[in-house]
């Protein structure tokens, strides 16, 4: 975390200074009222006038500069949270897609929203805050000593001895906060699996069943969340109270030096209002060092997390296919259980276009995930123009893959096409047209936005959009896998026609449904058995 704050260092030092004085003058004013006091007491109204004015200047510069404070605390706030969570979503994005997996979405939903905001709350917010307490327990202390050592002893004695409660059930505090977050995680991750099958909730009709669940997992995160609040409040409530009956010993030995005339009334009254600037900080302090032990545990998961995804092991990445892809005696299995590819064979070459069938379950998408580098072969290799796939990081620069999942995000139709990227509107109305879309194929339609995960466009529209998007990347190879899954036989045959007429690629298409009058369009039809 520190390194968030030292980017905002500006800032925090900004907040430091206003709040500095601030409370510089907040203790001047002190003895300012206790002179106010004195001189109207002994009649002298025009010293009573001056320092009057004075009071009131004194009060506005200190609400000046405190207002100062807070806007700088809040961009010290805001630049560690914004830095914080960049740098989580960075993570995840850094994963590889077999580490990504994982872990649930809603985890990692909950490490972005969740986690980031309590340590927001209990670090961010809380740093600058104890910088404003020490200060002012500092000045105010000093300012007592100024008016009487006996009086200023007795105040730090009695006030100082809440600030060890915290201390005393930090690992309490500890415990509880992270089975907070960890329910909180839980429950998020559940919710995200409940709302990503929203259509087989409302098919098989339970509803009920769902939300009795949830409440469970809801309730399991609300305990937790009240287990942690309580702690807390009983660590304020011993505070406040031993603060107040110190509070009230330090008001009696006031009056005890009153009755023996070592004070003024205005002394008195000085006196009163130091207490008060110095007992309510005490109580503070008590509390934000309670909220920064309790974070700790999260900051530590935070860092180790950013840390998983930064450092994720990385090579070269593979940008041209300029000849041939080969597997060789290829053996892959998941476990130890029987290998999914046993000695498997396929050799590729540029601008063909290859077919691989098979049954359910035989590997064909293995065949395609090793491409990919998700995973390492067992026995055997892969070479790219002759060079082990082992040499590089990822081959996503030269392959631009389709899964039977057709993915559309909550943008504009443009946006979808170009993935952000500079591609001009004529070559993406040109696109849309040759894939039969010429509903899409017009300015209007390319800035009208698409739902989330393409709810406003059929089935079929989806497929053939994403392949768009593919060819629009312009890649050495482009993979399909299963693209006709999930279509009636009108619109899967537009898509065959349109995937044999593409041209200039290294084509490999995974499906187990292709037409067997169009197979001779392939250059090889490869089949998997089980």
């Amino acid at each position: 975390m520190k390194k968030y704050q030292k980017k905002n260092r500006t800032c925090f030092w900004g907040a430091l200074v206003c709040v500095l004085i601030s409370i510089i003058f907040a203790v001047a004013l002190q003895f300012l009222k206790g002179d106010v006091l004195d001189f109207a007491v002994a009649g002298e109204i025009e010293h009573t006038i001056r320092y009057a004015v004075l009071l009131i200047i004194f009060i506005l510069c200190e609400i000046l500069f405190y207002f100062c404070y807070k806007q700088f605390n809040a961009r010290f706030v805001v630049g560690c949270t914004k830095l914080l969570k960049r740098d989580i979503f960075e993570s995840i994005t850094k994963r590889d897609f077999v580490q990504y997996k994982e872990h649930q979405q809603g985890e990692y939903i909950a490490k972005l929203v969740n986690d980031a905001d309590t340590i927001k709350a209990r670090r961010f917010q809380m740093l600058p805050m104890l910088w404003e307490i020490l200060f002012k327990i500092i000045f105010v202390s000093i300012a007592l000593f100024l008016l009487d050592w006996r009086l200023a002893l007795v105040t730090i004695a009695l006030l100082t001895t809440p600030l060890y409660v915290p201390k005393l059930i930090e690992e309490k505090l500890q415990n509880a906060q992270t089975e907070y977050l960890d329910s909180v995680k839980n429950n998020l991750a559940k919710v995200n699996d409940w709302l990503r099958g929203f259509e087989i909730i409302k098919n098989f009709s339970i509803e009920e069943k769902i939300l009795s669940k949830f409440d469970e997992s809801n309730n399991q995160s609300m305990d937790k969340l009240l287990k942690d609040t309580t702690l807390g409040s009983v660590s304020q409530l011993i505070t406040t109270l031993i603060s107040y009956l110190s509070y009230f010993v330090v008001l009696v030995c006031a009056t005890w030096l009153v009755l023996r005339r070592d004070f003024t009334a205005g002394n008195f009254f000085v006196a009163i209002g130091m207490i008060d600037q110095l007992s309510y900080p005490l109580i503070s302090l008590a509390e934000v060092v309670r909220q920064l032990i309790a974070v700790r545990p999260v900051c530590n998961s935070i860092e180790s997390f950013i840390a998983e995804g930064v450092n994720t092991k990385r090579g070269r990445s593979l940008c041209a296919v300029s000849s041939e892809f080969e597997y060789k005696d290829v053996t892959f299995s998941y476990s130890d259980d029987q290998p999914v590819l046993n000695g498997f064979n396929f050799l590729a070459k540029s601008g063909k276009r290859y077919l691989i069938k098979g049954p359910s379950g035989c590997g064909k998408t293995t065949v395609v995930n090793l491409l990919l580098r998700y995973y390492n072969v067992d026995d055997g290799s892969i070479q790219i123009d002759g060079v082990p796939i082992s040499e590089y990081g990822s081959t996503y620069g030269c392959i631009t893959i389709v899964r039977q999942e057709a993915v559309l995000f909550h943008d504009s139709l443009r946006n979808n096409l170009t993935m952000y990227r500079e591609i001009s509107d004529d070559k993406l109305i040109h696109m849309l047209k040759d894939l039969g879309l010429d509903k899409f194929a017009n300015l209007d339609s390319l800035d009208e936005l698409i739902t989330e995960d393409g709810a406003n466009v059929s089935g079929g529209e989806k497929k053939r959009l994403c392949l768009a998007r593919a060819l629009l990347r312009d890649t050495d190879v482009l993979i399909l896998d299963e693209p006709l899954a999930n279509l009636d036989d009108a619109t899967a045959a537009k898509i065959e026609d349109i995937l044999l007429s593409i041209k200039g690629k290294l084509l490999i298409v995974v499906s187990h449904q292709f037409t067997d009058a169009k197979l001779s369009a392939f250059d090889d039809v490869l089949t998997i058995q089980k």
